[in-house]
Order: C-alpha cells, then structure tokens, then sequence
C-alpha cells in the first residue's frame, strides 16, 4: 500500500519537493482542516487516528509526523504494522477470497532494500527480530484504544464514549 501523492497549492506549498514521508488517508481530513486554518472543527470527543501534517505540507517541518501505519484486515482486527522502513506482518491472506493466515512467527521485510517484500528477515537474520519491539507496542496501543474507544456497530448513532 505505497502510492503516489501529488499536492498543488500555488505560493503556499512549495513546489518540486520530492519526499518518501508517510501519510496515511486518514491524515487528509485534519490535515486539510489545519491547512485551512480550521484545526478547531476536528472533533474532539473522540479518536482522531490522523495526524495533522500541514506544516510539512507548508515546508515548515521535514517531517509529516507520522512513524507507524497499522493495516487492517476485513474482520477489523490488525494484519501489520508498517513502521519507519519496516514492515511486520502478523496475519495475511493470500487473496481476497482466501482465509486470513497467522504465520507461527511474524514476517519481517525492511522496506529500503526490499520493497516487494520478498527476504523475510526473521528467516534469513535472526538479529533483526529486534524490529518486532515497535510493531509490538504499536499494536498494544491500538488494542488498548480500542478497548478504552470501541466501534460502533453500522446503522448505529454515535452518542459519544461514556467514562472508563
């Protein structure tokens, strides 16, 4: 899940800027909502799992502020963990109409050299099983937001989080 994005805003953001930052969909809503001077209409009552990146947008910062990406599989439940140039995966499918796989060890791939995910590194040097420490916690702390903020089920009218 590596796209392209292209971002025009004549004398506002600077043009000819390549970069390999991460930004996720859901960092466009406060993001465009910063960049239009509006931060204070993003909710509040609520997790807001974007991050606000208009100052990299706006060249004021080298960073969109985004270190982790977590992707989620069709039962809402974690599958990996994108973190910096690594990639953990815990779960995986080999096709939309195939079971969803939990492999007896993590899959590990560092993006920089391997971008088709091809050399699982837990396979091929053991010491690299390090990476799993950020993916770990990342996923903890998604779990524990969810636990704390859950889903509401479809149809069903947000009447905000009652007090843990």
């Amino acid at each position: 899940m590596r796209v392209p994005a292209i971002i025009r805003w004549p004398n506002k953001i600077p043009a000819g800027l390549v970069t390999e930052e991460m930004l996720a969909a859901h960092d466009w809503m406060p993001t465009l909502a910063g960049l239009a001077g509006e931060s204070n209409r993003i909710p509040t009552d609520r997790p807001i799992d974007g991050i606000d990146a208009s100052t990299f947008m706006l060249g004021k910062s080298k960073t969109t502020g985004r270190s982790h990406y977590l992707f989620f599989g069709p039962d809402g439940e974690p599958m990996s963990v994108k973190w910096r140039n690594v990639k953990v995966i815990f779960r995986y499918a080999d096709g939309f109409d195939k079971p969803i796989l939990k492999s007896y060890f993590p899959l590990v791939y560092d993006l920089t050299s391997d971008p088709h995910e091809d050399n699982n590194l837990f396979i091929t040097k053991m010491d690299m099983t390090w990476m799993l420490g950020p993916a770990l916690k990342i996923i903890n702390e998604f779990m524990k937001n969810a636990r704390q903020y859950p889903n509401i089920k479809p149809g069903e009218d947000f009447k905000g989080y009652k007090p843990q």
